[in-house]
C-alpha cells in the first residue's frame, strides 16, 4: 500500500538510525554556530571505552536528523524541535553504532568486497536515468567532490552498515516465533468484531473514598499475590560459541551453487516498477470543489515536471504524503498487488523516465514518475552468491556449535560437573539471576530459553539452549523463592488498588442497568452518557478514548458470541455496557496461507527487540563518556 497509509511515527528511532547511518557523511556548515570549533568543549562528542567519536560527526548526524524531522513533520517542526533533543539522538546513535561495530569486530565478522560492491551499485544515487551504474569515474567524481573523506571513507561507512545488520542477524539468529504467537498475531490483524459501548467511568458513580489501616490491611492479605517478587533461579552457564566454529564450517563453490539452485524459485522477482510521486489528498468527504482544486494542482505540477523542473525537489516541498516527500517522493521497487489498482495501473503503463497522467485513487490525485522498469526473472549467482556464502557458513557453524553442545552435555550429569568440563574445554562460567520477569535480553534467547530455565531444580542441567552467540548449557545452583513484599513497602499501592476495585464495581453496577436496557441508548441517557462505537477491533485492539479493555475482549472474540449480544464488564477507570455489533469467523485455511510471510514479519520483530536489548546491555557493560555541554547546545 502506499506509504500514506503508514503511521508516519511508527518505529520512528529505528527510522532515525537508519537514516543517521546512512547519512553520515552529509557536507555543510556545522550544525550548531555557536560551537567554536577548536574549542576544548568541541574536540569531542563522546568517548567510548576512551575512542573518541568527533565533533564533527556529530553534528553531521544531528543535521541529517534535523533534515529528516523538518521533511517530516513540516509546520508542525519548529513547535516541536526542542523537545525531539536532537543532540541526544545523534549521540545515542554514534555511541551505539560504536558499541556494534567494536562487537562485531571482536566476533570476526566482516563485509566483503562484493557486498559492499553490491550495496553501491543498488545504490539509486549513483544510477543514471536508464538505471545503470553511472560508472567508476563519474561515481569517484561525485564522492570526491560531495563526500567528507571521498572513495574510501564513503566505502569504509558502507562496509560499516553492512557490518552492523551481520552483527544484528548473528546476534538475534535464537530468535523463534511460537505457533500459539503466530495465531494470535493472525487474529489480532485478520478476526474484526465491533461493539457500540457506553463507558461508566467510576468518577461519574458513588463509592466509599475512606481507605483505613484495617482496610487496607484486609485487601491485602487477599490480594497476597499481587505484591510478590517473582521466583528465579540462579544459574550457571557456559556457552559454545557459534562464531567460533565458522573457521570450520567450510563452504565450496559448489555448495553455494547447489544452494542457489535448490532455492531457485526464491530468487525469482516478478515485473516491478520504482517510482516517485506526489499526493494531493482529498478530505473526508470532499466535494467537487475539492477535487477539482486537487485535481488541478495536481495537473499543474505534472505540467512542469514535463517541463523539466526537479521531480524530487517538488516532491519535498509539495507531496502530502509525508513519508515518502521526505525522500523525494521516493517509493522504490514494488511489483502488482502491492499498490491500489489505479495506481498501480498507471505506474506499470508508462516507461522509464516517463510521466503517468494524474490518476485519482481513495488517497487523493497522484502525479507519478517512473524511475526504472525490472522485467520478471531471477537475480543471478553473482549477485547473491556472498550472501548465500555467509549464510551457509553460519548455518553450518551453528550446527558444529550444536553438536559440540550436544557432547558436552552428554558429559554432565549434575551441576557440581560444570567447573570440570568448562576448564577441560577453555569454556568460560557465566553466573546470573532468571526469572520470568527477566527476558535475558543480553543473552539474546528465545522464549523458549526462559521456559527451560524456569523448569529446573537444583542441581539440573539444561540441554543445549540458543542464545544469540550459540548454545548455552545451563545448570540451575539454587532457586530463589518468590516472596510477598512487606505491606509497608506496598502500602501506597495497596490503597490505590482497594479505591480503584470501588470504583470499578460501582461502575460495574451502572453499566449492568445499562445493558439491560431496551437500547443502550434509552439506559445511557439517565446517567447523561454517550453510546459509542468501538469501530473494527481485533484481538487486543484498545476501544477509542480507553485503550485495551481484556474483559470486553474475551467476549468479542468468544466462539459463542455473536451480533445483538449484549453484557457489560470491567474497565480501566471504570466499566462498560455494551452490545457486539459485529463478530468474524476464524478461517484456518487463510491462517496456514498466511503463515509464512507473517512469521517472518514477526520473527523480524522479535529479532529487532533482542537487538536492541542486546545494545543496551552493551551501554551498561562499556565505559561511556559525553560531552554534555555540545549535546545541550544542539538540543537546544
Amino acid at each position: 500500500m502506499l506509504n500514506v497509509m503508514r503511521d508516519n511515527l511508527k518505529h520512528l528511532k529505528w527510522v532515525l538510525v537508519v537514516v543517521a547511518l546512512a547519512m553520515l557523511g552529509y557536507l555543510g556548515s556545522y550544525f550548531d554556530p555557536r560551537v567554536k570549533r577548536g574549542s576544548q568543549s568541541s574536540e569531542w562528542a563522546a568517548r567510548v571505552d576512551g575512542q573518541a567519536i568527533s565533533t564533527q560527526e556529530f553534528l553531521q548526524t544531528a543535521r541529517s536528523q534535523d533534515d529528516y524531522y523538518r521533511r517530516l513533520l513540516g509546520a508542525q517542526y519548529e513547535p516541536m524541535k526542542k523537545n525531539l533533543k536532537l543532540g541526544s539522538q545523534a549521540i545515542q546513535t554514534l555511541v551505539d553504532r560504536q558499541l556494534v561495530l567494536a562487537e562485531a569486530r571482536a566476533l570476526g565478522l566482516a563485509a566483503t568486497k562484493g557486498e559492499i560492491s553490491k550495496a553501491i551499485l543498488e545504490n539509486p544515487n549513483f544510477k543514471d536515468p536508464s538505471g545503470v551504474f553511472v560508472g567508476k569515474e563519474r561515481y569517484e567524481d561525485y564522492l570526491g567532490q560531495n563526500y567528507d573523506g571521498g572513495v574510501a571513507a564513503y566505502e569504509r561507512r558502507v562496509g560499516e552498515d553492512i557490518l552492523t545488520q551481520e552483527w544484528i542477524e548473528v546476534m538475534t539468529a535464537s530468535a523463534r516465533i511460537s505457533p500459539a504467537e503466530l495465531e494470535q498475531a493472525w487474529r489480532s490483524r485478520n478476526v474484526r468484531s465491533a461493539a457500540d459501548f457506553v463507558f461508566v467511568p467510576s468518577s461519574s458513580v458513588s463509592f466509599d473514598t475512606t481507605v483505613d489501616a484495617a482496610a487496607r490491611a484486609s485487601w491485602y492479605q487477599a490480594h497476597a499475590d499481587a505484591y510478590k517478587r517473582p521466583e528465579s533461579r540462579k544459574v550457571r552457564f557456559v556457552v559454545v560459541e557459534r562464531q567460533a566454529q565458522v573457521a570450520n564450517a567450510k563452504v565450496t563453490d559448489a555448495d553455494v551453487k547447489a544452494d542457489y539452485d535448490a532455492h531457485a524459485a526464491e530468487y525469482a522477482r516478478p515485473d516491478q516498477r520504482r517510482v516517485r510521486h506526489i499526493l494531493f489528498k482529498l478530505p473526508a468527504g470532499a466535494s467537487e470543489a475539492d477535487k477539482a482544486a486537487a485535481r488541478a494542482s495536481a495537473e499543474s505540477v505534472l505540467a512542469r515536471a514535463q517541463h523539466g523542473e526537479d521531480f524530487a525537489a517538488m516532491a519535498r516541498s509539495l507531496s502530502q504524503d509525508t513519508v515518502s516527500a521526505s525522500q523525494g517522493g521516493e517509493l522504490g521497487w514494488f511489483g502488482r498487488g502491492a499498490m491500489v489498482k489505479a495506481f498501480e495501473d498507471a505506474a506499470f503503463a508508462a516507461n522509464p523516465g516517463q510521466f503517468a497522467p494524474v490518476v485519482e485513487t481513495e488517497y487523493g490525485f497522484h502525479v507519478i514518475q517512473v524511475e526504472e522498469a525490472r522485467a520478471a526473472g531471477s537475480a543471478s549467482l553473482s549477485e547473491v552468491g556472498d550472501g548465500i556464502r555467509r549464510r551457509l557458513e553460519l548455518q553450518r557453524a551453528q550446527d558444529l556449535a550444536a553438536a559440540e553442545a550436544q557432547r558436552l552435555a552428554g558429559e554432565l550429569k549434575t551441576a557440581a560437573d560444570l567447573d570440570a568440563l568448562a576448564k577441560k574445554s577453555g569454556l568460560k562460567i557465566e553466573e546470573r539471576l532468571v526469572s520470568a520477569d527477566d527476558q535475558a535480553a543480553d543473552l539474546g534467547p528465545s522464549p523458549e530459553f526462559i521456559r527451560a530455565v524456569g523448569a529446573l531444580q537444583p542441581g539440573q542441567v539444561s540441554p543445549p539452549l540458543g542464545v544469540a552467540r550459540g548454545l548455552a548449557i545451563v545448570a540451575c545452583v539454587e532457586i530463589v523463592p518468590s516472596s510477598v513484599r512487606p505491606l509497608a513497602e506496598v502500602e501506597s499501592q495497596v490503597t490505590k488498588d482497594v479505591l480503584n476495585e470501588r470504583g470499578v464495581q460501582a461502575a460495574r453496577v451502572a453499566a449492568r442497568r445499562i445493558a439491560a436496557s431496551p437500547t443502550l441508548a434509552d439506559g445511557a441517557k439517565s446517567m447523561k452518557l454517550d453510546v459509542k462505537k468501538s469501530g473494527d477491533l481485533g484481538a487486543g485492539g484498545s476501544l477509542p478514548g480507553i485503550g485495551n479493555v481484556p474483559e470486553l475482549d474475551a467476549v468479542l472474540f468468544a466462539a459463542g458470541s455473536a451480533v445483538g449480544t449484549k453484557g457489560s464488564v470491567a474497565a480501566p477507570g471504570g466499566a462498560i455496557a455494551f452490545e457486539i455489533t459485529r463478530h468474524d469467523v476464524f478461517d484456518p485455511a487463510k491462517f496456514e496461507a498466511d503463515n509464512p510471510a507473517l512469521r517472518e514479519e514477526l520473527l523480524r520483530q522479535r529479532r529487532d527487540q533482542l537487538a536492541q536489548g542486546l545494545i543496551e546491555n552493551l551501554r551498561q557493560s562499556h565505559t561511556i563518556e559525553i560531552n554534555q555541554p555540545l549535546v545541550d547546545s544542539v538540543n537546544g
